[in-house]
Order: structure tokens, then sequence, then C-alpha cells
């Protein structure tokens, strides 16, 4: 799977690409993940990317002119459906709150180009210019996109085939076929058996494989009813409702690049 990422700060995915399953993942040659600087795409002295608001208002907005000459050279064209195999992805509070199933879905295309906000939110030609999938990771505000690619990469990632050690990891993760897309993984413990004067479930230590599989059902369903109490109980406590959220540049699989001049987290006023 290849993997392009629009944001304004390219090196906010350095370390995160060296870790975990998404290095595996990068090291077998199931991931490509390229960066693109939206920054390289403006055309004034001073890499602008940011606007204000017609009509007035606080924050500043991604502006169109360097997001669509990216995805020209990314092969998105305006007004027009992604190429067979290609998943545009907006990070996007306006988006479907993602899931387990999502995850599986995405990790089957061959190609992802995921678009990473960043100030108030995008100027709307943006949003409707191109065929996206928008998501959001839920009814919280993060200051750009960037988490919420890397949270999306980061499930994918280990989707994919010959990635984990033991495939049968991912199909009895919660939320998977073993659980049911809305169910959540049994409680685990490993050695000590004893620790601090709390020690392991018996049955787990019976070495009776048929008893330990049916344990761990009963309490997999235990789990995931406990889970729905709580989300039942933070809906009647909650007062009010959730806050809603408003190429040349290219760098192949994180390899070292010149820092961008400008890259501050900051609005500019150009």
């Amino acid at each position: 799977m290849q993997i392009d990422i629009l944001t304004i700060f390219p090196r906010f995915f350095d370390e995160f690409l060296r870790h975990g399953m998404v290095r595996v993942a990068r090291q077998k040659g199931r991931l490509d993940v390229r960066i693109t600087d939206l920054r390289a795409y403006a055309e004034d002295r001073h890499r602008t990317v940011d606007g204000r608001p017609y009509g007035g208002g606080p924050g500043m907005l991604l502006k169109p002119e360097p997001v669509f000459r990216a995805l020209d050279g990314l092969g998105l064209s305006v007004g027009a459906e992604a190429p067979e195999g290609t998943l545009p992805l907006l990070m996007c509070p306006r988006g479907q709150q993602l899931g387990q199933q999502d995850l599986v879905e995405f990790s089957g295309a061959r190609r992802w180009i995921i678009l990473c906000g960043r100030y108030e939110g995008y100027d709307e030609r943006i949003v409707e210019a191109y065929p996206w999938r928008r998501v959001s990771l839920g009814d919280y505000v993060l200051s750009g996109g960037e988490v919420p690619a890397m949270a999306i990469i980061e499930g994918a990632a280990r989707l994919l085939p010959g990635v984990l050690g033991d495939g049968e990891s991912a199909l009895r993760d919660s939320f998977n076929e073993w659980t049911g897309p809305e169910g959540l993984d049994h409680a685990h413990w490993t050695r000590p058996p004893e620790y601090r004067g709390r020690g392991v479930p018996e049955v787990l230590r019976s070495g009776d494989h048929g008893a330990i599989e049916k344990w761990r059902r009963v309490n997999s369903e235990q789990q995931g009813s406990i889970r729905s109490q709580t989300i039942r109980g933070k809906k009647k406590e909650s007062a009010s409702p959730g806050h809603t959220g408003k190429s040349p540049a290219e760098i192949t699989d994180g390899a070292p690049y010149k820092e961008v001049p400008g890259e501050k987290d900051v609005e500019q006023d150009q």
C-alpha cells in the first residue's frame, strides 16, 4: 500500500514512521509512506498556505491553491472520481467516526491520499472539489489532521498481510472477527501468577484449552457489557452536547530532509 500525506508539518511523521507495526510494514515492503509539504506549493515568498475567512470571524483557513496544486501532482482531478484503487481521505470533524471495520475496508485499497488540515479548517472548495472519504476520530477538536492520520495508518498497517507475527492476533482483537464488530477482547494476564496480592484466574493456569476458550468468550461478553453501561451512563450525565469541529515537496518513507523555512504552528497574516 502507498500512502501520500499532505501536511504543512512534514517532520511531524518522522519518528512515527520509524517505530512499531508501521516500521515493520515498511520494512516488509507492505507500506510505502510519502510526505508532501503543502508549503512547497505556495507561490509567494512567504510560502503562505492560510488566509482569513470571508465574512470575518476568528482563525485562518487552509487556502485552496496549494492544496489543489499538490493534488494535481498526485493524480487527483477536480470534479472527477479518484483513480481505481485510490482512497482520498479527508481528516474532518464532519466525517464518519472511524471504526474498526473502516480500517479493514481502508486496508484493502492500493493507495491512500490523506489531507491533514490546520488552522480553523479548510476553504470549502477543497472539500467540494474531490471525492473525499471524510473521517473523524470522535467528537472533539484537535489542532490539525496529523494525529488522526497517524491513528488511521497505525490501525490499518497491522491489518496488512504478513505484518503481524501471528495472523490470528488481528482476528481476535476487539471489534474484529472473534469478538464481532461490537465486541471487546477478553482480559489478559501474564507472569508472575501472583503480584501484590492479586492473582491470575485459576482457569487460565489450568491447561484446559476448552475451558480457557469458554472463559474467554464469557469474559469478552462481560467486557462489552461494561463498556455499553459506561457509554449509556455518560450519555445520561451529559448536560450539554459535545463539541463539533469546525513533486518538489515529496519525501519518501520519512527520509531525512532539510528543515522547511517558516514551519511554525502559527496563523499567518500576509
